[in-house]
């Protein structure tokens, strides 16, 4: 996803440290004005964990006695000269490029899992203070760095040295994080959060209308912070109304609808004293998927035709797109949570709503379907089901 903005990022960057030069030193990079801030801190950390991998090589070699007085007095001003001299060959230059623009619209997409991953790798535990090193490459969601520093600066320092932190708890302390900076914030001040992702497809893509982000990338962000019902909301609009690109104005319009729709008890909170101020977010659970309730055990009722519908030129090809676009494993389940297991059903209620002429047509008719079939619209099944007839028609 992104594929084109993130290639045009990378193109960008080339440009700007003039990619055909045998090697680029770290101190160009730093002083490179043109040269955005968060991608200059990535090169540097990069850089910073070079000379951290070097430090554990010479103090692992049982040729030299590193722990000499005379040598651990040298070894500062060493590693300072070391990190001053820093370069990138063309081929580290390219990949630290390719890394950092990824790792950034990723860690703005979705803050939480990108720390996750990015931070443990797939490894179960880490040290402390690497975990405290990856935090240095990146510098958007800043709230979320420094709670993250300010817990680790609570930890005894005679034992933050050497302490171990697994994943599980660092997605805790994450999770709290994020919570608590999140919990008291207005409407506006929650939105002003995608800052750095509007900053980003602003530069990458110069064909969005003015002051607006894709609206898959702000799904994306919500799904990460919890914030299903907005998530949702905001799927709803981008395949039944196309809804394709969001400005801050509308995201909060939706998030307003959302709390009235729900209830201000449901998602958000504001005290006595605050009653006649903007409400605050909170994050929310998961809506779960509503299964098929057993007056429909016999099967989905099949969809008519009706004289006034309208087919047309274009509806086998709308089937055929929709087949080969559906993985064995996502139909399955949409057959199994929509269809009670019955894929005759499936492949003609498919049929059916793909006849009509237009999207429009055919989501309310999938409206229509899923209500008399008493299917949850916002299930996981029932959305996933919805966007995959919405992109045969794109």
């Amino acid at each position: 996803m992104f594929e084109k903005e993130i290639d045009r990022v990378r193109k960008q960057l080339k440009q700007r440290l003039d990619t055909r030069q045998p090697s680029t030193s770290l101190a160009a990079i730093l002083a490179n004005a043109n040269i955005h801030p968060s991608y200059r801190a990535f090169f540097k950390a990069e850089a910073e964990w070079w000379l951290y991998e070097e430090r554990a090589l010479r103090a692992s070699n049982p040729r030299f006695d590193t722990s000499a007085p005379e040598l651990q007095s040298v070894f500062p001003k060493l590693d300072e000269l070391y990190l001053g001299s820093a370069r990138f060959d063309h081929e580290e230059l390219n990949a630290t490029i390719d890394a950092a623009v990824k790792t950034r619209l990723n860690f703005l997409c979705r803050p939480r899992t990108t720390l996750k991953w990015f931070v443990y790798r797939g490894e179960p535990t880490k040290p402390l203070h690497e975990v405290l090193m990856r935090l240095n490459y990146l510098t958007d969601n800043a709230y979320l760095l420094d709670g993250i520093r300010q817990w680790a600066a609570t930890r005894p320092a005679e034992a933050s040295s050497y302490e171990i932190l697994s994943v599980i708890e660092f997605e805790r302390i994450v999770e709290k994080v994020d919570n608590d900076a999140i919990l008291d914030l207005s409407q506006d001040e929650f939105v002003r959060l995608l800052d750095g992702l509007y900053g980003f497809f602003y530069e990458a893509d110069p064909n969005l209308p003015s002051e607006a982000v894709p609206t898959e990338a702000v799904i994306i962000f919500l799904d990460d912070k919890g914030a299903i019902p907005i998530s949702q909301a905001l799927e709803r609009l981008l395949y039944r109304e196309e809804l394709r690109t969001l400005t801050r104005s509308k995201l909060i319009d939706v998030i307003n609808d959302v709390i009235a729709s729900i209830g201000t008890n449901d998602f958000a909170e504001s005290s006595p004293e605050q009653s006649e101020g903007p409400q605050t977010i909170e994050t929310v659970e998961t809506v779960e998927t509503i299964e098929s309730s057993p007056e429909h055990s016999e099967g989905p009722e099949t969809i008519e035709s009706s004289p006034e519908q309208s087919e047309g030129p274009h509806a086998a090809q709308r089937v055929a797109k929709f087949i080969a676009q559906l993985d064995a494993s996502t139909k399955e389940r949409i057959v199994k949570k929509i269809f009670s297991r019955d894929h005759t059903q499936f492949d003609h209620t498919v049929q059916e709503i793909l006849r009509r002429a237009t999207w429009r047509e055919a989501a309310g008719e999938l409206d229509r379907w899923f209500a008399r079939q008493g299917v949850a619209p916002d299930s996981a099944a029932a959305m996933e089901f919805a966007q995959a007839m919405h992109r045969s028609y794109l």
